[in-house]
């Protein structure tokens, strides 16, 4: 439901699903004026791809905004491609707009590789990371598992990781093919942890002095060679 009071903020956001003493579950109402701040931090930009858009969407909404069906169509066009925004609006009852999109990008996209194919090479290891969490995104719309809707919690797999490296520079990718993988299951989180400290490793002095003497060294064994 809406309530048109303006006085409301704009940032504000549905409280969680409470159940109180007789078990009935409530959820807070947008005002438009919240609707409209939900939009301006919703919408997709003009040169940014859906599987980008997704990831941004996701740390921006997650899970925790539930909308009805009119509050979803008060707020437009978020994805500007039809099938998406018209799948967004879809029913009456209160539903999580995450995965009410989700759907909707499934329904837009026929295959997971339609939506890497707009992914762009990286260049940095934050870009490196937000390459991967694409691809969990991707998982997501053409999993069967309702359970797993968090990007950052998807099984990286060798597929995923083999791409990764493909679309990034050169320099990484020797190292990073050869990252010790542990004998559990690890997600994307677990392998953003470990680039990130890939680059506090590359970056920290011991590092830089090691690659001083191995340089020294590779010139010096050059002019014994002369």
């Amino acid at each position: 439901m809406i309530d048109d009071d303006d006085d409301d903020d704009v940032g504000e956001r549905p409280s969680k699903p409470a159940t109180d003493s007789k078990s009935q579950v409530t959820i807070e109402s947008f005002s438009l004026k919240g609707l409209q701040g939900l939009r301006k931090d919703y919408t997709r930009q003009s040169d940014e791809s859906i599987i980008s858009w997704l990831v941004c969407l996701w740390d921006a909404a997650g899970e925790a905004t539930i909308l009805d069906g009119t509050e979803a169509r008060h707020l437009g066009s978020l994805s500007h491609v039809l099938v998406i925004d018209q799948g967004m609006m879809r029913g009456a009852n209160p539903h999580s707009l995450w995965e009410q999109i989700l759907g909707s990008v499934g329904q837009r996209y026929l295959y997971a590789d339609d939506l890497y194919m707009q992914q762009t090479q990286w260049k940095t290891i934050e870009q490196g990371i937000q390459c991967l969490r694409e691809m969990a995104v991707a998982e997501i719309v053409f999993s069967d598992d309702l359970n797993a809707r968090n990007p950052d919690l998807v099984p990286c797999t060798p597929m995923m990781w083999g791409k990764l490296l493909r679309l990034g520079p050169q320099e990484y990718s020797s190292a990073l093919a050869i990252m010790r993988w542990d004998d559990k299951e690890e997600t994307v989180l677990d392998m953003a942890k470990k680039l990130r400290a890939y680059v506090d490793v590359m970056h920290s002095p011991t590092h830089g002095r090691i690659t001083a003497v191995e340089t020294y060294m590779e010139k010096l064994e050059d002019k014994i060679e002369e």
